[in-house]
């Protein structure tokens, strides 16, 4: 079976198997329900936050951050809802139970996944710093669309280690995880009842050369997040310059060329240290 084969024989089993896809814990599920339902309120969404030690320490240390600071730091968790929202909540309280689906008892894939999050984090904050110096768009969200762009590599890599041929060839497996991820992905996010424009950033996964829409969206915040992170790594020599990415000119960076971007980012190294530890991926 050629490599195409394999990539559609792999698609088709988790397509036609979900129960191989990640899930979300329950915690996760009932505070999304609860802090999105309008009806709402700080208390209840407090008291049920609380049931999560792990999770209240991340949204206090999130709204304690560079970003949400004031004179008067938040000293609960209902304070803490207050500064950043319930919506925002909802979202960042998805985005630290992503890490769980990175998990793996197969000695085979534990390192390879331990990995990937890491990556994905990276990903993750430098979508979250972006973001944040850009008016018109969510970090809390951009964070989040940072990590579900690689949600679908655990699955992806589960099936692949039934092809030793792909698997244990690290070319080949970078191009098959890079195939199947934005599909696989997709599926993913429908199946979790996920929004079009998170979708879209999924669907878009290293489609550098995407150019849909004249002004720019959360899917071109975190192409430019991802291009970022690949500095340094081999993968980016196989990457187009920035100043050929679409996504580049579309974001408001005003007179900054790409060295100055990535100095920008090299400035906030702490930040965003503080914040890839705040996921578990630093």
């Amino acid at each position: 079976m050629g490599t195409a084969g394999i990539y559609s024989e792999i698609f088709a089993s988790l397509a036609s198997n979900q129960s191989l896809f990640p899930s979300l814990p329950e915690i996760t599920i009932r505070l999304r329900a609860t802090l999105n339902d309008p009806r709402c309120d700080i208390a209840s969404a407090a008291k049920l936050l609380k049931t999560d030690p792990g999770l209240s320490a991340f949204i206090m240390r999130i709204a304690n951050s560079v970003r949400y600071m004031s004179r008067f730091p938040p000293k609960d968790l209902e304070a803490a809802l207050r500064r950043i929202g319930l919506e925002a909540a909802s979202r960042l309280a998805t985005t630290f139970a992503i890490r769980s689906s990175f998990e793996t008892s197969n000695p085979v894939l534990k390192s390879m996944l331990v990995a990937s999050y890491r990556n994905a984090t990276k990903v993750s904050v430098i979508s979250y710093f972006l973001a944040e110096r850009f008016s018109g768009f969510d970090p809390s969200k951009a964070m989040l669309a940072g990590l579900l762009q690689d949600i679908a590599l655990p699955p992806i890599l589960l099936r692949l280690s039934e092809r030793p041929d792909v698997f244990e060839d690290a070319g080949k497996r970078l191009r098959a995880v890079d195939q199947l991820a934005p599909l696989v992905g997709v599926l993913i996010l429908k199946n979790w009842g996920f929004d079009d424009e998170l979708i879209e950033v999924v669907r878009t996964r290293k489609d550098w050369m995407r150019d849909p829409y004249e002004s720019a969206d959360l899917s071109d915040i975190v192409i430019i997040a991802r291009l970022h992170s690949m500095i340094g790594t081999s993968e980016f020599t196989d990457c187009p310059s920035f100043v050929q990415v679409p996504a580049f000119h579309k974001l408001p960076f005003g007179e900054l060329t790409p060295g100055q971007s990535i100095k920008m980012l090299e400035d906030a190294q702490d930040e965003l240290a503080d914040i890839a530890r705040l996921l578990g991926g630093g």
